[in-house]
């Protein structure tokens, strides 16, 4: 525990200290609903809602918070692992190998997305349908999900389509006693009010607002280490704090994020096609190796077959894998291919490890060898930034 923390200290000096991108994750904070409605509009109303001197410190506040709000839940479901039975040594592994998959601790710090808050939402579910006794809590703790997937996609459009897997997953997997009906009808509470959300933006969305949206942004320097590290021994320099580069954040907000808003779907599918089949491929292939990787971790310490987790999926297998078929259009219109791996792996893998520490065979003793993997692995993830990774070739 000692080493993941030291290693986690590290990286968020490296995030937040030596080379921090917060020019680019504040950008999702910058569109508000003042000229009209607008996709990811959300987050930068609330900010309008303050005086003009507070937007910085709102902005960041909104920044940071999703990566605490996430990583409070991650720790709220290790306690969860540990005391889901009898304290045993592959439940203490399983709950200390969380914080180091690609999709804990690393993607918080490093890739501080508004997905963050979806993904707190959809741990939390998933915590709450393993409290949940009867059909009634379970359908009203669905609709409360829902309800909170449907707000997320006004702070971005994605979120409830990254997440619908990980919901459909979990109602699938985790209630137990539950008819094939009662099933579909919670997954129709826990995902549809966030699709339905999502058409909404796409279809009532202005796309002729940046112009507008670039005069109301605030002057102000903000640290842009990407000005200035196009080598690898610049980056050396900068992350030692041998050169500095800040940007006005009015100035490059408004050439490098702001045009995203007008775009449309086609712009979009057209800018992953010119992406490069190599890179694309490159990028799906480190993030499939990600999520199998990580699922053998899982299923490693748990002691629990992934045959087991499937077995429970036959009885509802097209409604997984139509909420497996919305991560389409999530690929189809964004070039970052390895982080939408590592979402689905956060989708299944959470669901994954919520069912195995109900499962008997964590109980099952640990060979030396079990526990000198697990030992290997938790370092390496540690030092690892897995989280950073989007995509190959930028």
């Amino acid at each position: 525990m000692g080493w993941t923390t030291a290693w986690a200290l590290l990286h968020l000096y490296v995030v937040a200290v030596g080379f921090s991108n917060a020019i680019f994750w504040l950008t999702y904070y910058v569109p508000n609903y003042e000229f009209g409605f607008v996709r990811r509009g959300l987050g930068g109303e609330i900010i309008s809602w303050l005086p003009d001197s507070c937007y910085f410190p709102a902005a960041y506040t909104l920044l940071w918070a999703s990566t605490v709000v996430w990583l409070t839940v991650v720790a709220v479901f290790m306690r969860r692992a540990t005391s889901a039975g009898v304290g045993c040594a592959r439940r203490t592994m399983l709950a200390l190998a969380i914080p180091v998959l690609p999709f804990a601790l690393s993607y918080a710090l490093y890739s501080p997305h508004p997905e963050l808050f979806g993904m707190s939402a959809l741990l939390a579910y998933i915590l709450g349908l393993t409290r949940c006794q009867t059909l009634r809590a379970t359908a009203y703790l669905s609709a409360t999900y829902g309800s909170v997937t449907a707000v997320l996609a006004l702070l971005h459009e994605a979120i409830p389509l990254q997440m619908a897997l990980g919901a459909v997953l979990a109602i699938v997997v985790l209630p137990k006693e539950t008819t094939r009906a009662a099933k579909r009808l919670c997954a129709a509470l826990a995902v549809g009010p966030g699709l339905l959300s999502t058409l909404a933006v796409a279809a009532f969305g202005h796309r002729d607002v940046a112009a507008k949206l670039c005069g109301q942004l605030p002057h102000g320097n903000i640290d842009n280490p990407w000005a200035v590290t196009k080598t690898p021994g610049a980056a050396v320099d900068y992350l030692l704090g041998r050169i500095e580069s800040q940007t006005d954040f009015h100035d490059w907000v408004c050439e490098n994020a702001l045009p995203i808003l007008d775009a449309d779907t086609n712009a979009a599918m057209g800018l992953v096609a010119g992406y490069g089949v190599a890179r694309l491929l490159g990028s799906f292939l480190l993030g499939l190796i990600f999520f199998l990787g990580t699922m053998w971790i899982v299923r490693y310490l748990s002691a629990v077959p992934i045959r087991v987790l499937l077995s429970t999926l036959k009885s509802n297998p097209i409604l997984v894998a139509v909420a497996a078929a919305l991560f389409v259009p999530i690929f189809a219109t964004g070039v970052d291919w390895t982080r939408w791996w590592i979402i689905v792996s956060a989708d299944v893998e959470l669901v994954y490890i919520a069912y195995a520490i109900t499962r008997p065979e964590i109980e099952r003793a640990t060979s030396h060898r079990t526990v000198t993997v697990f030992m290997w692995v938790v370092m390496a993830l540690a030092v690892l930034p897995l989280g950073a990774a989007n995509n190959v070739g930028v």
